[in-house]
């Protein structure tokens, strides 16, 4: 049960009123050194956290001796501590969230050195809940973050030299050591809480306030067995009383007792008890039980609540599903040219897929020569092709040569050119007889091996077979595609003509206007306000000044609309009444959206249903239309097809056999 406890202590005291060691304090809270091993305690370490120590300490343990040592003793204040409740209801990450977020907006984040332990226990007087809880120290002083100090200096009080500049420790906070200060940390760390627990949608909350604030906030609200309940005492602080098993013992005695007596009470049973008699520790523990049996009582009245709130929520939503189903469902032209702009959308994108993938798969496609090609050059390892277009290359370059060569011959001022070019010609000449020879031999093997090669060109026709069968389906796909969307296109053209609100499919729309009809599809009729007029009933759907636009009940819907009237009103009252040209829509022009986000399930599974519904009789009627135009729309793609593809055109002749 969300709880609230919240504890701002400065400088924790030992019982005798001297203030506990500092170092100590946070190996206690984060379970180190002495503390590392606690017996006979059911507490459970969860986490550690730190920020802002300085450079002189490795850990936080470092940075709190040190404030130690340098505190002023005995009355100096090394740490401040706020000690608060997390709550079982969030996750441990989202309690973590509420802390980080308290140091932020506390500023302890950014200006203090910090350290914070979160313990996690089972509660001590209510098993099935936990004791989750976090203990956060800080020191007060306000780092200056261009200004380091060592630890010698950190902890002096601040100062400064007669030129007004700082020369030993910080400036300590005041934000946090006024009673005022106190209350505002209370309700902040409160409101953060809350923000969380509405953030997940929980029903509920904690407060900083008093038990009497807190009573009179629920008599206010209505919620008189709650507030009852906080008539009371508030409980005692055992201390470490209740950690003594006999103590202990004591008090789950008294609280059976207790709930024992409750139970007398509501049955008429129950006798007035003295108290005068009973010690001081006495009165504490029977205060403190009966806080705990009234906080179980709570934790039962604020559980059946929600109980009861869910199951009515469950039940309104169910009443509003049906409500849904019933609710009369109109498909319009404006539907269905949506959804045909989908669907050549959807054929466009699947066509330029198919085309990519052809085109790319034509490159797997080869003509006769360029397969004996390939053949040779798998008989010789690719050096045959490779060695043809050397030996073309080559002989381009001897010819060039010859032609320069003849213009040279005699010419004093060319003889180092002629010189270069004769060697470059004899160079040129020497690699492409050396190449020929290669030629020659790849040419007497395809002669003397020539079942070898008809072999390799025989499985290569084969997979080239293959390719072309592939390639055909690829493009068969892409002008299957091509000839959907100009299907989809041809039934679109002839819809946009149409008015985009009229009707092609209506389902349990009323004959003549009632009040459970909807205006526009979103508002009932029963919900406008209204005026009688000779025994007619007029809701208004529209009001400017004294001229008013409403539909009268009992009108006849013909194609799901009914007339407009205009009513000229006075003091609430109608004048006259005239018909327009006007018609008024009782279905949505266009599908709502509907946020799902704050939706009951079950609303959410009616909206889906309800949509899907709508979707796959918009998708019925466009599908019908369509195909009902196949014929006609097939023929004229046929007969007026104009390939422009670049890609179609290269292949036109090879795939002209083709149909559709």
């Amino acid at each position: 049960m969300a709880h609230y406890y919240f504890e701002n202590t400065p400088h924790g005291k030992r019982k005798d009123g001297s203030k506990l060691d500092t170092g100590k304090h946070y190996d206690y809270i984060s379970r180190e050194a002495d503390y590392a091993n606690m017996k006979n305690r059911q507490e459970d370490l969860k986490l550690t956290s730190f920020g802002n120590l300085p450079d002189w300490a490795d850990t936080p343990r470092d940075f709190w001796q040190k404030a130690e040592e340098y505190r002023n003793k005995p009355n100096g204040r090394a740490y401040r501590e706020f000690k608060f409740a997390l709550q079982e209801e969030l996750s441990f990450e989202e309690n973590i969230q509420c802390i980080e977020k308290f140091l932020k907006e506390t500023g302890i984040k950014d200006n203090h050195a910090y350290s914070y332990a979160v313990h996690d226990k089972p509660a001590a007087f209510a098993k099935e809940h936990r004791n989750i809880h976090c203990h956060l120290m800080f020191n007060e002083k306000i780092i200056e973050k261009d200004r380091p100090l060592a630890a010698d200096m950190y902890f002096k009080n601040y100062a400064q030299n007669k030129l007004g500049e700082p020369v030993k420790g910080y400036r300590s906070s005041r934000e946090f050591s006024t009673t005022a200060s106190t209350v505002k940390l209370r309700k902040l760390y409160a409101d953060i809480v809350n923000d969380k627990f509405r953030e997940k949608g929980l029903n509920i909350s904690i407060s900083e306030k008093s038990l009497k604030a807190q009573r009179q906030e629920l008599l206010e609200q209505g919620k008189v067995e709650e507030a009852e309940l906080l008539n009371r005492m508030p409980a005692p602080h055992l201390g470490d009383a209740y950690k003594n098993p006999a103590v202990m013992e004591r008090i789950m005695t008294e609280i059976d007792e207790t709930d024992a007596k409750a139970d007398e009470a509501a049955d008429g049973f129950m006798e007035q008890e003295k108290d005068e008699d009973l010690s001081i520790q006495e009165l504490k523990i029977k205060l403190f039980a009966n806080d705990v049996v009234i906080r179980q009582v709570a934790r039962q009245l604020q559980q059946e609540r929600a109980r009861l709130k869910k199951e009515q929520q469950a039940e309104k939503a169910r009443i509003e599903a049906e409500e849904l189903q019933h609710e009369a469902m109109v498909i319009t032209t404006g539907d269905v040219c949506e959804y045909l702009d989908t669907k050549i959308t959807e054929f466009d994108k699947k066509a330029a897929e198919k085309l990519a993938a052809f085109k790319a798969a034509q490159k797997n496609v080869l003509d006769d020569k360029r397969l004996e090609l390939l053949a040779k050059d798998k008989m010789f390892d690719g050096n045959y092709s490779k060695d043809m277009r050397q030996y073309s290359t080559i002989n381009k370059e001897l010819n060039r040569v010859k032609i320069v060569l003849p213009t040279l011959y005699g010419q004093k001022d060319k003889l180092q050119e002629l010189a270069a070019l004769s060697r470059k010609n004899n160079e040129l000449t020497k690699k492409r007889n050396e190449i020929g020879k290669r030629i020659g031999s790849y040419k007497t093997e395809l002669t003397n091996n020539t079942e070898r090669y008809n072999a390799i060109l025989s499985k290569l026709k084969k997979q080239n077979e293959e390719a072309i069968i592939k390639n055909k389906a690829l493009y068969s796909r892409y002008k299957y595609d091509m000839l959907q969307t100009q299907k989809y296109k041809s039934v679109q053209k002839k819809l946009s003509k149409e008015q985009a609100d009229t009707i092609l499919f209506s389902e349990k729309i009323a004959s003549q206007l009632g009040h459970k009809n909807k205006l526009n599809g979103t508002t009932f009729i029963k919900d406008l306000p209204f005026a009688v007029n000779n025994n007619n009933i007029y809701f208004f759907t529209e009001q400017k000044n004294n001229i008013v636009k409403a539909v009268k009940i009992g009108d006849d819907i013909v194609k799901g609309k009914v007339p407009v009237y205009y009513l000229k009103v006075e003091n609430a009252n109608i004048k006259s009444v005239s018909k327009s040209d006007e018609m008024a829509c009782l279905y949505a022009r266009k599908n709502r959206t509907v946020s799902m986000k704050n939706l009951h399930p079950i609303m959410q599974e009616a909206y889906k249903k309800r949509h899907q519904s709508v979707a796959d009789k918009v998708a019925k009627i466009a599908n019908n239309l369509v195909n009902d135009n196949m014929q006609q729309v097939k023929a004229k793609w046929q007969e007026n097809e104009q390939t422009t593809d670049k890609t179609k055109l290269a292949e036109k002749k090879m795939y002209n056999e083709w149909s559709l």
